[in-house]
């Protein structure tokens, strides 16, 4: 081995142990359990392995099966505590990243340049924090950047040849795990990176391209197909994603459960999921119309926060949210996650500072490779204002925005003679970008929040009797407010800011003579919860905290044989509840709780 190689292989070496090390580091340190959708994630990847690779289940609605099927292989190979694996392999995953630019711009950039660039990535403060989380962004990220980096190394080297396979299986990869991947964003890296340009062998290469593209998301849509029956690549909750954007409520988030807005337009399709979801498209469509005025507006504040907020946003999934961190670390990771937000923030903002500066040049320069590369990740921020203004998908668009940066820094010579150098004016001008954007951004967004409206106020909803075949009841809210609709749950309470109690009366179908029946319970806050059955009092467990899925308590109501009740009143007088309504049939399969109840 020659003294370069050796060197070569030191500093890869020197670049995961500060990756991989660091991340392992912290999730050592702030174990995060899944919560939400990265919960359900897991528990399809469990699915998957278990019940085999067409396993049924309302997880191929929400979900891509790419990193489900990486999880259920290492669920393979590692049986046992699958939580704790999923969650250490997605911090080895992303701790590899600085190997891409590395390795691949190797005879592109110096040694100095690729290991400070590795380094830049290894030590990138929000996705450390954030690499605990087992979130389909931090997945996407290694196909993501070793597209990119293949795209720069095609451009800025035509005569070293296309890398049409390798592209190819990049970009469905990245496309597997999160679908948006495939035409908003890589679409343009793949074709740099695979395609020869004009020179013989154009036409086998672009067919090599697209095969090795096209056959592993066709056999992604043949599994969809054995599993539900419909193919295809996407998911069915689009359309419930854009209009969770849009509906009034969602402003202060950037997104919102749209199910309460449904209930007050149209409350029958909360009876009928595949209605629903073919309907929400057209919802989308004539609420982005009705307010088109603010969401104008929205989405021009969304992209500003999005440009400062985002990292600090994920802090939640990683630190803060119930449940995110075992009892005996969550106090310091919420400690944790209060001194790091501010810092968050002024990261966030220079990096989008300084990539906008980095824009500039490269079309002053006509740099084709920075162009792609800051294309991609302008055209997934437009995409995500527009649709889906949540900072953890905002992961790979930062990724990329680091290696346009990078790329900038590395092409400007030094100054020379006590003048100034261009890249010190380069970085001067991008600090007084960042410094608009972090004053802008909260502003602009303290004005959409002021200009939404309020959520809908919802008097009468369907709810679904879990185990009992099927049917709905007819609830209505005689006093306080319906904050949230879960399939076969609720919430009700007061309004916000508001004291006062809250009741709810919900009019059963008429049940099998064979069906018990019980209501599932959780209390938060101060109060007492009081059921009654026809008029008749129900005995109720004492109020329980709300802090986790144990404090849900099942109070039967009638058992199997006894006629079953036609009107069930649950009420309050202080703090909220969730309830639930559950029919005990024979042979009736209850809806699974995969997903923890907001």
């Amino acid at each position: 081995m020659t003294p370069k190689d050796r060197r070569e292989a030191l500093g890869a070496g020197v670049l995961v142990l500060l990756g991989v090390g660091l991340r392992l580091a912290f999730v050592a340190r702030f174990p995060t359990e899944p919560v939400s959708d990265f919960r359900g994630l897991v528990l399809f990847g469990l699915r998957l392995r278990d019940e085999g690779l067409a396993v049924r289940g309302w997880h191929w609605v929400q979900f891509n099966p790419g990193l489900p099927l990486i999880l259920s292989v290492l669920f393979r190979v590692f049986p046992h505590g699958v939580m704790t694996t999923a969650r250490q392999a997605t911090a080895v995953v992303t701790g590899l990243l600085p190997l891409m630019p590395f390795l691949l711009w190797r005879g592109l950039l110096g040694f100095r340049w690729r290991l400070a660039i590795g380094a830049l990535l290894a030590l990138w403060p929000g996705q450390v924090i954030f690499s605990g989380v087992v979130a389909q962004e931090n997945w996407t990220l290694l196909p993501v950047v070793a597209l990119a980096c293949l795209a720069v190394r095609r451009l800025r080297d035509p005569a070293g040849g296309s890398f049409p396979v390798a592209a190819g299986l990049l970009y469905a990869a990245a496309g597997a795990i999160r679908q948006d991947m495939l035409a908003a964003m890589l679409l343009p890296a793949a074709a740099a990176a695979g395609l020869p340009g004009l020179r013989a062998g154009r036409g086998a290469r672009s067919m090599r391209l697209a095969a090795a593209a096209l056959v592993p998301l066709l056999a992604l849509a043949m599994e969809r197909r054995a599993a539900t029956g419909r193919f295809a690549v996407t998911t069915e909750h689009g359309g419930l994603g854009v209009l969770g954007t849009l509906v009034p409520g969602s402003a202060q988030t950037g997104w919102v459960d749209p199910v309460l807005s449904i209930a007050a337009v149209q409350p029958d399709l909360l009876t009928d999921p595949v209605a629903l979801r073919r309907a929400t498209w057209r919802l989308a469509w004539d609420e982005a119309r009705r307010r088109w005025r603010f969401h104008a507006f929205r989405v021009a504040a969304s992209a500003l926060r999005l440009s400062v907020e985002s990292e600090a946003g994920d802090l939640l999934w990683g630190l803060e949210a119930p449940r995110a961190q075992p009892p005996e670390t969550a106090p310091a990771a919420a400690a944790f996650a209060g001194a790091a937000r501010p810092l968050l923030r002024i990261e966030q903002a220079l990096i989008s500072g300084l990539f906008a500066v980095s824009l500039l040049l490269a079309l002053r320069r006509r740099d084709s490779a920075m162009l792609v590369l800051g294309a991609a990740a302008v055209v997934e921020m437009v995409v995500q204002a527009l649709f889906s203004p949540l900072g953890r998908l905002m992961v790979p668009v930062i990724a990329l925005e680091l290696l346009v940066v990078s790329l900038a820094a590395a092409g400007i010579p030094p100054g020379r003679d006590g003048v100034r150098s261009e890249r010190t004016r380069l970085v001067l001008l991008g600090v007084a970008v960042a410094a608009i954007l972090f004053v802008a951004a909260p502003a602009l967004h303290a004005v959409a929040v002021r200009k939404d409206e309020a959520p809908p106020r919802i008097g009468r909803f369907p709810m679904f009797v879990a185990g009992g075949g099927g049917v709905f009841a007819e609830c209505s809210v005689e006093a306080g407010r319906l904050w949230v609709i879960a399939g076969d749950r609720a919430r009700v309470g007061a309004d916000t800011g508001g004291t006062g109690g809250s009741r709810v009366v919900c009019r059963l179908p008429l049940l099998p003579q064979q069906a018990a029946l019980s209501v599932d319970l959780e209390a938060s806050g101060p109060g007492s919860i009081r059921i009654a059955a026809d008029d008749r009092a129900v005995p109720s467990p004492p109020s329980a905290s709300a802090a986790t899925e144990s404090s849900w308590h099942r109070v039967p109501v009638t058992a199997a044989g006894e006629p079953a009740p036609r009107e069930i009143v649950v009420e309050s007088d202080g703090g909220t509840f969730g309830f639930g309504l559950v029919g005990h049939l024979p042979g009736a399969r209850p809806l699974p709780r995969d997903l923890p109840f907001p």
